[in-house]
Formats: C-alpha cells, sequence, structure tokens
C-alpha cells in the first residue's frame, strides 16, 4: 500500500482578511443605548429639576414657617411681660387665690378680694381710666400698641366671648381678650410690616389658669390672598405668693451655719442706733480654722474695695473685682510656698468664701471635700479620706442643701429613726438627686452654696446705712446668689416690692383661727388624757417617773399665802427664762404636761406651761391679757434666786399691816377685800402707804400701780402666757391673742427639742380623730403659727446635738430667734416694729427710753457685742480642757447655773460643779416655700406664673 502525499500548493494567495460587521447594524445599537441613556438621564435630570424645585420652595416655605413661628414666640414673651406687669399692677389683702376670686379678678370684680389698691402702670404707659380688672389692665397695655397691622382680626383691644367650637370643658365662656396684629418690625414699603402677631388671652374653666394663644405672622408669603401664620400656646396661673424667706421690720441676724434659700427682707430703717445695721451676717467658714481665718480677712478686704455688684464675690475676669483678689503667692501656713488660696476652685468664674474653704481643706485637689466616716456611711463618698471633719453640723447643711436638686418635685427621704438626717438604709425619694449632689457625702460646685440664694432687699438707703455704720459689706459676709439678671442687694425699696407685715395686717386670719380652736375645756382635755376627773386636778399628785411614756401632770398650786410664790413651790417644776438662756430675763414656776393629746385646745391666760412630747391636734390657741400697756408690766412678777435655792420675786414684798392704805386704790383693792402687798424697793405709788407719800423722795416718778377687774396686780405672769412646747408634735397651728404691746418677758412662746409642724398626724395619717377637720385645714394651710406681738424662740440657747425643730408655712410672730437644728419651710414674717417713744420703749413717764437696735430676729448664734442681749458668742466662750463651755451646773440638771465670766468655787467643784461643754452651732436652714397658701391680710401684688409644660404649637 502506497502512503498518502499531501499536496500543498505552490502558488501564493493573498491572506485571508477577517470580515466586518455591518457598521449600519452597529450604528443602530449605538443610537438605541443612546436614546436610552438620554431618556434615563434626562428624566433623571427632570425628576431632580423637579425634586430641587421643590425643595426650593419646601426650604422657601419652610423659611416662612420659622419667620412665623419666631413672631409668635415673639409675641408670647410680650404676652407673659403684660400678663405679670397687669397683674402686679392689683395688690389685694385676700390671699387664698380660688378659681373663682381668679375669675373675678380678671374679669374686673374685686369686691371679694379684700383691701384692693391698683397701681399706676409699671411701665408708665398712658391709660385713660384705671381698670377694674387684670384682663382690663391687659387691654390697656395692648392699646398703646403702635406698628398695628390692619385688616387682619380685630382692631383694637376687644373682651368678648369664647371663639366658636372653644371646648367648654376647657376654655370659660366669657372674658377672652382679643388683641390687633403687631408688626415685629418696620412696615414696608406695601405699608405692612414683614412679620408680626396677635394674642388672645382665653380664661380656663379653673378660673385660676389664663392661656395665651399667640399667633405669628409672615406677610411676605400668602395663600388665597391670607398671610402664613403658625400658632402656639401656653398657660399662665395667677396667685399671690411672698417672694421673701423672712420680712422683718427689727433687725436681721444671720449667724454661722444658717444658710436661707430665698429672698431676704430687711425693713429696719433707725441705721443711727448703736448696732443700727438692717443685716449683721456672718460667713459660715470664719473661726472653723486659724489660718482659713487669715485667708478670709484678706479675702474680705477685697470684697468691701472692690465687689460692685454687693454679691459678697469676687469675679475672676472682671477688670475691677478681680482686683480685689488677694494674691495667690502669699504664703499663709509657714511652710516657705505659696498657697494658692484664691483659685477658682469651683471652676465657676469667682472667688467667694466657700471656694477659699474648699480649697483650704482640699488635700487631694480633686476641687471637693470628702465628709466625716459619720456622714459619709452609705454615700457614694464612703470609702474616700476624710478631708473636712471639723463641723459635720456645717457639712450637713451643705451637702443636704437644695433636696430636691432636679426640680421634679420628689424629693426627700424616709426618716426611719427621725433624727432629722439621712442615715444609711433609709430610703431616698429620687437617687437622680444624689446623682446632682444631696447627701452624696462631698462638698464641691454640685451643692450650689449659698449664703443666701437670692436677693437681699432694704427699706433703708445705702447711703444712710454707710453714713451711720459704713460699708455694707463690713456686717455683710457670705455669699448672695440671686439668680441671672437681679440685684444680690436692693436698697429703698418700697412696700410694694417689700412688704409690711404688721399685726394689723394678720388681725382677720388670727380671728379666724382663733375660732377653729374649738376643743373642750382644756383642763377636762387634760382629766381625760389622766382618766381623772377635771374636779382632781387641783389636788393631783403626779406619781410617775418623768421618764415614764403615759400621760403626766405635775401641778402647780396658786399662791394663797402670799409670799410671791407658789404654796407648793418646793416640789413644783421651774425653769430659766429664756430656757438655757446664759442671760436669763426671769424665772418662771410652770405646770408640766406629758404625754397627752390635745384637740384643738384653748390654753386658758396664765396658764405658762410646760408642754413635753405632747401631740396638738387641730388649732391650739395661746390666750393671753391683750390690754398689756402698763409700763411695769413685764417687771410685775419678776424671779431671781432666793437664799433657799428657790425663785421668788424681786424685789420682795410682805403684806402691809397699817391701815394707810394708798389713795388711788379702790375699795376691792385694798383690805379687807385684797391683801396689801408692799415691795421693799417700791415699783408704783401703791407700794408707798398714805402716810409715807410726803417723806418718799421721787414718790411723783413713780408709776400708777396696775389695777384690773378691781385688783391690784403685782404678778402679771396670771395675766399673761409664757409656753414651752418641748419635743412636741403640732398636727395642725399654734396661734394666740395680740397683746397691744410687745413684752418678750411675759408673752413668749419657745419651740424646744424636737418639735414639728405638720398637717398631717404622722403616728396616724389616716384617723379622723386625730387630724384637722377639712375646714380646720384649709385655714392651717395658710399659716402653722400666728403669734402677733409674741416673743417666739426657736430652738435652745446652747442646743443638745439631738434637737431637731421643723416649721412650715408661714411663720408670724411679733419677733423670733432661731437656734440649734432648725428647717423652716415656707417663711418668716415678723411683726413687731420697735420705735423710740412707743413701748416698750418707753419708762414709766412716757420718755423714749431703750434702743430700738436691741430688738432682732436672731438666727443662729450672736452676743451682747452684736446687739444681742439674750445670746452668747461662742466665739468669746472660755475653753475648758480643750473645749468651749457655756457654764457650769450646779444641781445636776445639765443646764448651766453659772454663766462666764464667773467660775465655779472649789466648794462649789467639790459639791460637783460641772462644766456644761458649747454643743456647736447646730445647722439652720430656711427654704422659701413659694407654693404654699399666705394668710390673709397682708398686702401683695397678684402675679402671674408660666407653666413651662403647657406650652404647644397648634390652635385651640
Amino acid at each position: 500500500m502506497k502512503p498518502t502525499s499531501t499536496i500543498r500548493s505552490t502558488s501564493k494567495r493573498p491572506p485571508r482578511m477577517k470580515q466586518r460587521r455591518s457598521s449600519t447594524r452597529e450604528r443602530g445599537v449605538a443610537s438605541i443605548l443612546a436614546m436610552m441613556f438620554l431618556i434615563l438621564f434626562g428624566s433623571l435630570a427632570a425628576a431632580m429639576a423637579i425634586a430641587s424645585k421643590g425643595n426650593i420652595r419646601t426650604a422657601a416655605t419652610h423659611v416662612h414657617v420659622v419667620r412665623a413661628l419666631g413672631a409668635a414666640e415673639t409675641g408670647l414673651t410680650i404676652a407673659s411681660a403684660r400678663l405679670h406687669e397687669a397683674a402686679q399692677r392689683f395688690i389685694i389683702s385676700k390671699s387664698d387665690i380660688t378659681g373663682s376670686l381668679a375669675s373675678e379678678l380678671w374679669n374686673g370684680n374685686t369686691s371679694n378680694a379684700g383691701t384692693v389698691q391698683v397701681q399706676s402702670p409699671l411701665t408708665s404707659y398712658p391709660e385713660s381710666s384705671t381698670p377694674s380688672g387684670i384682663a382690663q389692665a391687659v387691654a390697656n397695655r395692648h392699646a398703646c400698641d403702635q406698628n398695628v397691622v390692619t385688616g387682619v382680626g380685630v382692631s383694637q383691644p376687644t373682651l368678648g366671648n369664647a371663639i366658636s367650637g372653644a371646648d367648654q370643658a376647657v376654655y370659660a365662656k366669657t372674658g377672652w381678650l382679643y388683641t390687633p396684629v403687631v408688626g415685629v418690625d418696620p412696615a414696608g414699603a406695601g405699608g405692612k410690616p414683614t412679620l408680626g402677631f396677635s394674642v388672645t388671652y382665653a380664661p380656663l374653666v379653673d378660673g385660676r389658669t389664663v392661656r395665651a394663644i399667640v399667633t405669628g405672622f409672615d406677610f411676605g408669603y400668602t395663600r388665597a390672598g391670607q398671610p402664613l401664620s403658625r400658632t402656639i400656646m401656653q398657660d399662665f396661673e395667677l396667685s399671690k405668693r411672698v417672694k421673701q424667706a423672712i420680712v422683718s421690720p427689727t433687725r436681721v441676724m444671720l449667724g454661722r451655719n444658717v444658710m436661707v434659700s430665698g429672698d431676704l427682707g430687711c425693713r429696719f430703717t433707725q441705721v443711727d442706733k448703736p448696732n443700727g445695721e438692717p443685716l449683721t451676717m456672718r460667713s459660715d467658714f470664719l473661726g472653723i480654722d486659724p489660718i482659713l481665718d487669715l485667708k478670709l480677712k484678706d479675702f474680705f478686704t477685697g470684697v468691701v474695695a472692690y465687689d460692685t455688684d454687693g454679691d459678697n464675690r469676687l469675679r475672676v475676669n472682671h477688670p475691677i473685682e478681680s482686683l480685689g483678689i488677694p494674691s495667690n503667692s502669699k504664703d499663709y501656713d509657714g511652710s516657705g510656698k505659696a498657697s494658692n488660696a484664691f483659685l477658682d476652685i469651683l471652676d465657676n468664674g469667682y472667688i467667694d468664701d466657700f471656694s477659699i474653704f474648699v480649697k483650704h481643706f482640699d488635700k487631694n485637689g480633686d476641687g471637693r471635700l470628702a465628709l466625716s466616716k459619720a456622714l459619709t456611711l452609705g454615700t457614694p463618698a464612703e470609702s474616700e479620706t476624710p478631708e473636712f471633719t471639723l463641723d459635720d453640723d456645717l457639712a450637713l447643711l451643705i451637702d443636704s442643701a437644695i433636696p430636691d436638686r432636679n426640680v421634679n418635685g420628689v424629693y426627700g427621704y424616709n426618716d426611719a429613726n427621725l433624727n432629722g438626717k439621712w442615715d444609711k438604709g433609709e430610703t431616698i425619694a429620687d437617687m437622680d438627686d444624689v446623682t446632682l449632689g444631696w447627701r452624696d457625702g462631698y462638698i464641691d460646685k454640685k451643692d450650689r452654696y449659698a449664703k443666701v440664694g437670692g436677693r437681699v432687699i432694704y427699706k433703708t438707703t445705702q447711703s444712710a446705712w454707710t453714713a451711720a455704720q459704713g460699708a455694707v459689706a463690713n456686717q455683710v459676709q457670705g455669699s448672695i446668689v440671686p439668680g441671672a439678671g437681679k440685684a444680690a442687694q436692693t436698697f429703698g425699696a418700697s412696700d410694694n416690692i417689700l412688704p409690711n407685715p404688721s399685726d394689723a395686717v394678720f388681725s382677720a386670719q388670727q380671728a379666724v383661727l382663733a375660732t377653729l380652736a374649738n376643743g373642750t375645756a382644756f383642763n377636762t382635755q387634760v382629766a381625760t388624757n389622766l382618766g381623772v376627773s377635771a374636779a382632781s386636778l387641783a389636788t393631783y399628785v403626779e406619781l410617775k417617773p418623768r421618764s415614764s411614756t403615759s400621760p403626766r401632770f405635775e401641778r402647780l398650786d396658786p399662791d394663797n399665802d402670799n409670799d410671791g410664790r407658789p404654796d407648793n413651790y418646793t416640789t413644783a417644776y421651774w425653769e430659766k427664762m429664756p430656757f438655757n438662756s446664759p442671760s436669763c430675763t426671769d424665772i418662771y414656776y410652770r405646770p408640766v404636761y406629758q404625754n397627752m393629746v390635745f384637740k384643738s385646745p384653748v390654753i386658758p391666760v396664765g396658764t405658762n406651761a410646760l408642754f413635753v412630747n405632747c401631740t396638738f391636734i387641730g388649732v391650739t390657741l395661746v390666750k393671753t391679757t391683750v390690754d398689756n400697756t402698763h409700763p411695769l408690766w413685764s417687771s410685775y412678777g419678776l424671779m431671781t434666786i432666793q437664799g433657799d435655792g428657790f425663785p421668788g420675786v424681786s424685789p420682795a414684798r410682805s403684806v402691809y399691816a397699817g391701815t394707810k392704805y394708798p389713795t388711788m386704790l379702790p375699795s376691792t383693792a385694798v383690805p379687807p377685800n385684797q391683801a396689801l402687798l408692799i415691795a421693799s424697793t417700791p415699783l408704783d405709788k401703791a407700794d408707798i402707804p398714805s402716810d409715807q407719800v410726803a417723806l418718799t423722795t421721787g414718790y411723783s416718778a413713780l408709776a400708777n400701780p396696775l389695777v384690773v377687774g378691781g385688783k391690784r396686780i403685782v404678778n402679771t405672769k396670771p395675766l399673761s402666757n409664757n409656753v414651752r412646747f418641748h419635743d412636741c408634735t403640732i398636727v395642725g397651728s399654734v396661734v394666740s391673742d395680740n397683746p397691744t404691746v410687745f413684752t418678750n418677758i411675759r408673752n413668749k412662746v419657745q419651740f424646744t427639742g424636737k418639735t414639728k409642724f405638720t398637717t398631717k398626724n404622722p403616728s396616724a395619717p389616716d384617723d379622723p380623730n386625730y387630724n384637722p377637720t377639712d375646714a380646720q385645714l384649709a385655714e392651717i394651710n395658710k399659716s402653722s403659727m400666728i403669734l402677733p406681738n409674741y416673743s417666739v424662740d426657736v430652738g435652745n440657747f446652747n442646743a443638745p446635738p439631738d434637737q431637731d425643730i421643723h416649721l412650715q408655712g408661714a411663720i408670724i410672730a411679733g419677733l423670733m430667734d432661731l437656734r440649734g437644728n432648725v428647717t423652716v419651710d415656707g417663711a418668716l414674717l415678723m411683726t413687731f416694729n420697735p420705735q423710740p417713744g412707743v413701748a416698750p420703749l418707753i419708762d414709766v413717764g412716757g420718755n423714749a427710753v431703750g434702743n430700738p437696735a436691741d430688738f432682732n430676729l436672731s438666727v443662729g448664734y450672736f452676743g451682747a457685742a452684736d446687739g444681742e442681749k439674750e445670746g452668747i458668742d461662742p466665739s468669746t466662750l472660755p475653753i475648758v480642757n480643750g473645749q468651749r463651755i457655756v457654764g457650769w451646773d450646779l444641781n445636776g440638771d445639765g443646764l448651766p447655773d453659772l454663766v462666764p465670766p464667773a467660775t465655779p468655787t472649789l466648794a462649789q467643784i467639790n459639791a460637783g460643779a460641772t462644766a456644761v461643754p458649747f454643743y456647736g452651732y447646730g445647722r439652720i436652714q430656711l427654704r422659701l416655700n413659694p407654693q404654699m397658701t399666705l394668710p390673709d391680710g397682708i398686702m401683695l401684688p397678684l402675679q402671674f406664673t408660666a407653666l413651662p409644660l403647657t406650652y404647644r404649637e397648634g390652635k385651640p
């Protein structure tokens, strides 16, 4: 088989070319794709153009909406200011602003508002007539507006009925005020401004609330011929409130360990008298440490010279105040290094006594002070090393100030052991308050410390003060933090700003409360507590020890033998008055009522009792003699310790055995109708027998005797009432008669121990038998204390550490002293206004005597050098065995019988004389409660308060 051969061509051919597709086909595909993309991008472009145009239009509309809303916000601000101004024009004596009264005041009926004064416009705008009501006052103010836009809404302020369709369950049917549109900016080329607002004031059905309905307009954007508008609303509540935590016609004295939250009102004007400063205020940090004192002394020197706004702080970046900040290079402790004592450690832009204090004790430089182990137990600082342990009362005062730190209305704790302070394990109502610094175991900037958290307002002028007493800052120390936009200290205030709480102001409210003291007779209630008859009380003998928890009664017998003492004086209880004072002014024998419950009692005149661990439910009325104008009212019956160790009258009196009776006495006041008691040192003309008148030098200068009901009076204690409540619970109010003259020795009420005021019985909160009635509660809520022209002591002199007194509501008294551990949630309104030549500042001849500045509202500890005659200045107390003492106890009752500078004799020491230590400054906090209902009588302006949570957008 032959092999197959491959035939190859030898001829040359051109190379084979790759065939190309038809160009026409290619162009068609490309065209189609291009058209598709063109359509796609064109559609996207159109869509984007449409969207952009919509966005532009939306953005433009949004701008107009925001502008209209801004105009509405402007209108709401103006509406708020005009409501506030209009309300302030009406000064009324009625204090309980009920819905019906508020509605009447809004609509122009003031017949039920008590005494009414209508002030001239506060911003001095013209008006044709005095408004009859608040709505008319608001209308008058709007009637003065310029730049009014016509053609939109009403052309002038109009009072009328509610708008059509208004919800009658929310809005009142009448009393609506409609106001014209007011331009926000000047009129433009078209004769109209671009922006404007109108306000409609709509009263709500509750009577107390007015809703401001504000519509803002943008006239630069219209639809269907109408300008674009937006509406917002907010509610405002009408009320009458005191703004001061303290108002006093006498000097005000705030000592160490005292804080005030609220404005401070000082009406004292007699600055030319010795100690005549209207306010004496001590730093809380002076006297703690000698080196700290040196720093504070330098700082206060700078305050006097450079503090421009009167807040007792120096601003770090202020061109003038910063010049007063002492040098940080000074070596105060002798270490050879700069002390850097005046740094802004609180990072608030200020140097004050608090920042200097914190810097002084801050050992680790963290800007805060860890407190003692006793105060950090159970707190976030429990594991910290203590940095400040020298004054636990001060530390606790600052750390527990401002209990509602997040201002949500929920605060406090369950004080299970009733010691007046939070302890580990006790339930805290809102732990967020702890996060914000309340009882966290530290003192730091979160505590927002201020000696006075508010304004200080004076009746006197600054020029009068400085001319008579020197620079205000010499007597007023401690930071004053008034709030944004407010002056720290204001001088020359009018009565409309600083009210005048006189006795007459509260007479009506006092009378109302007095009528509610409608319980069974006092002795009947005492007998019921003891389980005996009222008739047996005159001979009752108490056998139970004072440690008993059962009702006890230690009786006090009358003085039938005319020796000036109760007939059972050897066994009767007695105490110096004021209680525990190193400078007592008198001594009282007292009946003692212990562990009893009283329901709306009337404490009879002359009882002069001590109540221990008693509960008072409802209204307690303390009776006294109103006509106490005799110049020797406080002198008749004065007692001193006699040679037998018991109190007796001074000067001593004896029964006159002769027959030459004073001729000015009626027959009913001489034997045989009444024994004639002659004083060893004559006090009045009846102490001189008629046959001795011509022989007595100065007889004509003696006072006429006091005769009451045909009987001569040589002891006014039975005609007065000097009462002490110790460890008592007062579920309600205490009220007294209104004596004509302030006699602090005779008419005094003292609250000591753990006395508390409340409106609900903590032992039986739901038992109507042990709580005030609804009728009583309505008046009790206005004031827990009305003691006009009475002297009131809250707390002991040298108060023991376990003292814990709580007061609440409007506290009304002639004059008051507070010491130890005291908390007041409310306001202190003092009524006594001492004037030279007016009793008690007169002698028996009617001549002016004494110093008005000796009467003062004393909060904390002061001494005689400060004008506090009954008090003690702890810095002057002697030191015995390393501790300051207030005196020596000679009889074992724990109270000082021998006071400095006196010292016990060797015999007294051998007999058991014991030094009584000074227990410390305590802690006193006065917190204004702006929500409290005031008693009727005090003339104060009305006010509208914005309710922030009611703000909203939209139409009614």
